[in-house]
């Protein structure tokens, strides 16, 4: 058997090199771009948060702290303590950094610290984009995700079990400061006994305030379930790590704490205009703030395309006064497919399309009922009159009138049409209707169903590439207000992997705001 040869190393381990940082990081490394679209920043507005102090080490500049967590989320490295070890270990952190480590309290701190700003950051990285394409900002589509709050499902318990571990936790403590008394008063105790006591009484104190907290978001939604179901309205769970968080199905089957992140992206280049983390699952918030920060960007958005949940009454009368069309599902049926656009109202659906009259559950949709606005009427599929009735108000302050069918059990569609243990149906008209209406038209029409099949790719895509490429799933801090700065973040790693690969694109012009060519940077000397 012969001999084998291997190769060895070029260098020992103990052999001085004279060889720089900047040698060590390949010529068209991805941070070396990163690095340069910060340096085009203005941070005069994080600068200021500083204040000048004469003791101590100076303080990192903050490009270099946003650098490194953005660049950090696109490279899944994530956490505080991960970031810290990037800085000592990864040779990108290291150049970026020319060598400084920053310890993972300081990251964290900053983190959190500067979410104000974050909006204004996002919006250099999107006009940036949106500058590159044409026809940016008239388009925008929007929805909203399922993502993982920092909580345990086990640990989502109802109001009742919420009071009844409070009281347990209250009554420890007050065992616990007796005890505090006692030892205080005598002299031989121990000093680490004392602190132990210490320790364990403050660790109760953070407990009881944490279940206190649970205690007030349970008994808030509860009444606002009562409100919507009745009395009888099964108990809300609240995660008591993290109250805020909404125990809602999964997309994937089961349960789990949640929030429902959304985001508005702009068609054409694809930046996240706008984005947010609503109080509950109330993802219509979003709307109108992209709206108007697509018009700060310098866009002019003729229409948004979202989902049903944008599509609240407040929102198409806000964007109808903006001009802005709304292209969403308003729980309208006006196209041909429905047998209950009839030409004449008065005249009966025919019996052989009974079965494709739209439903909602088990009886008709309101959808199957037509309204003519000139004489303040509804016909039902049977082309029967239904009688206007009472006005109110809902629960959101919308005002309504009642429409009555004067049909009972011996009509031919009451089977369908009645709920158990009713004889009549009623219908409710808000004001908001009549631009339901409106753009329920327009979702009917060929151009409005086209327009509405481009908001999955243009809008799943951003989610798919934030879960499975970034790899988040979860939130790691606790907090509407934390994970608000959170969400804020990613969007803006999200938006700045758009960038970072919009200025290595070699086929399309450079971006030329600054004070270079932004390929100049990365490209070896030779090659320039």
């Amino acid at each position: 058997m012969s001999e084998r040869k291997w190769a060895g190393p070029e260098l020992s381990r103990d052999q001085y090199v004279m060889m720089t940082l900047d040698d060590l990081l390949a010529w068209d490394h991805r941070i070396r771009v990163v690095d340069e679209l910060l340096e085009r920043v203005d941070w005069s507005p994080w600068e200021e948060r500083y204040r000048p102090s004469l003791r101590g080490q100076p303080a990192i500049h903050p490009r270099l702290l946003a650098g490194c967590i953005l660049y950090g989320l696109m490279v899944r490295v994530r956490s505080s303590r991960q970031l810290e070890d990037a800085t000592r270990e990864r040779l990108d952190f290291q150049w970026f950094l020319g060598r400084r480590t920053i310890d993972h309290a300081t990251f964290a701190n900053f983190r959190t610290d500067f979410g104000d700003l974050l909006s204004g950051l996002n919006d250099w990285f999107a006009q940036r984009l949106c500058e590159a394409v044409e026809n940016a900002l008239g388009l925008l589509v929007g929805d909203g995700t399922r993502m993982r709050a920092n909580s345990n499902l086990h640990g989502a318990l109802t109001g009742e079990t919420l009071k009844r571990h409070a009281g347990q936790v209250a009554r420890l403590l007050n065992d616990r400061l007796a005890q505090m008394a006692e030892t205080d008063a005598r002299e031989d105790e121990g000093a680490q006994e004392k602190a132990a006591l210490r320790e364990e009484i403050e660790g109760l104190r953070a407990e009881l305030a944490q279940y206190e907290r649970a205690i007030e978001v349970a008994e808030a939604r509860d009444a606002a379930r009562r409100q919507k179901e009745g009395a009888n309205a099964a108990p809300v769970q609240v995660p008591v790590t993290d109250p805020d968080a909404m125990v809602v199905p999964n997309k994937d089957g089961g349960f789990a704490p949640n929030y429902t992140p959304t985001a508005v992206v702009d068609a054409a280049s694809g930046a996240i205009i706008s984005a947010d983390v609503p109080e509950g699952t109330r993802e219509s918030s979003v709307v109108m703030p992209a709206v108007e920060r697509a018009r700060r960007l310098g866009g002019n958005p003729q229409c948004i395309v979202a989902d049903s949940a944008f599509a609240c009454g407040p929102n198409l009368k806000k964007l109808d006064a903006e001009n802005v069309e709304a292209c969403m599902p308003t729980e309208t049926d006006f196209r041909g497919t429905n047998p209950a656009n009839r030409p004449d109202p008065a005249q009966p659906v025919p019996r052989e399309q009974w079965a494709k009259l739209p439903m909602n559950g088990a009886r008709l949709a309101s959808s199957a009922f037509l309204y003519d606005s000139q004489r303040d009427e509804y016909r039902c599929p049977m082309g029967k009159r239904l009688t206007p009735g009472g006005c109110g108000t809902n629960r959101h302050g919308a005002r309504y009138r009642v429409y009555e069918c004067p049909g009972g059990a011996d009509c031919p569609l009451a089977g369908r049409c009645l709920v158990k243990n009713t004889r009549t149906r009623t219908l409710r008209r808000d004001e908001y209707q009549d631009l339901r209406d409106t753009v329920g038209r327009r979702m009917a029409t060929q151009e409005g169903i086209q327009l509405y099949k481009r908001r999955g790719p243009l809008i799943e895509t951003v989610f798919a590439r934030i879960k499975v490429h970034m790899g988040i799933r979860q939130f790691l801090l606790r907090g509407l207000d934390k994970v608000r700065t959170e969400w804020s973040w990613i969007c803006l790693a999200y938006n700045l992997k758009l960038l970072l690969k919009l200025a290595t694109d070699t086929t399309k012009p450079p971006l030329t705001h600054g004070p270079t060519s932004s390929h100049a940077l990365w490209r070896p000397q030779e090659a320039q």
